[in-house]
């Protein structure tokens, strides 16, 4: 009689499928802070290396009215391009980075935070804390250098932005953008980078803080007034 084989000893190991990979966290990054403090040199950076697409409230303005005068109709007008260029690119899952803003009122920041969640995105803000004197140099040698868009901003422009700018909403992440510009875009790109990966909740803006009506009116008059200056 010839001897069954000895069937192989059941592994004791539980076999298990590696984790499926997570995919990216799709959000809108707003840039905030006064002229001059280096958010279209960290947008360019989060557009090159995490591949978020850029939109800028100047070149929309340019490209709507290439004589433009700066007035508060035109610069609602590309405040509205903007907010609809972040829908756009939400209906096609792309992540964004607003440059051209300073957000100096949080009912900008409101608005954003509406088109992008009703498309669920979040929307994340970065302050990069910038000095109103170092904002004025800055802004003085681009002048000099011929390299911006806006032709309304000076160093004047600095102290104007600065005597409204309100308080950063909670879970702004805050960039002191003094340091150098490589370090500047490296803090910024490994932050995203980092809530993309694991995933992050921020605090929404609060209506209470802005003193608007109801977020869910379109015809608000944080929708009526909001520039992104």
């Amino acid at each position: 009689m010839t001897p069954r084989p000895t069937p192989a000893p059941a592994s004791t190991a539980r076999e298990t499928a590696p984790p499926p990979a997570r995919a990216p966290r799709p959000m809108v990054v707003a840039l905030m802070g006064l002229p001059g403090a280096g958010k279209s040199v960290v947008a360019r950076a989060l557009e090159d290396q995490l591949g978020l697409r850029r939109v800028d409230r100047d070149a929309i303005r340019q490209a709507m009215f290439p004589k433009c005068s700066y007035t508060f109709v035109e610069k609602r007008a590309a405040f509205r391009g903007v907010l609809l260029a972040l829908e756009m690119n939400c209906l096609l899952g792309h992540s964004s980075v607003i440059d051209g803003c300073t957000f100096s009122r949080r009912q900008d920041l409101m608005r954003v935070d509406q088109v992008v969640r009703a498309n669920g995105f979040h929307s994340v803000a970065i302050h990069l804390d910038c000095p109103s004197d170092v904002a004025r140099a800055r802004i003085a040698a681009d002048i000099a250098a011929n390299v911006h868009l806006a032709r309304d901003r000076t160093p004047d422009i600095v102290g104007d932005v600065l005597a409204r700018f309100e308080t950063p909403p909670p879970g702004t992440l805050c960039i002191d953008a003094t340091l150098p510009a490589i370090d500047v875009c490296r803090l910024a790109v490994e932050s995203i980078a980092a809530m993309s990966r694991r995933g992050y909740t921020p605090v929404p803006v609060s209506r209470a803080a802005t003193g608007t009506r109801d977020e869910g009116d379109p015809a608000s008059a944080a929708e009526d007034e909001s520039v992104g200056d």
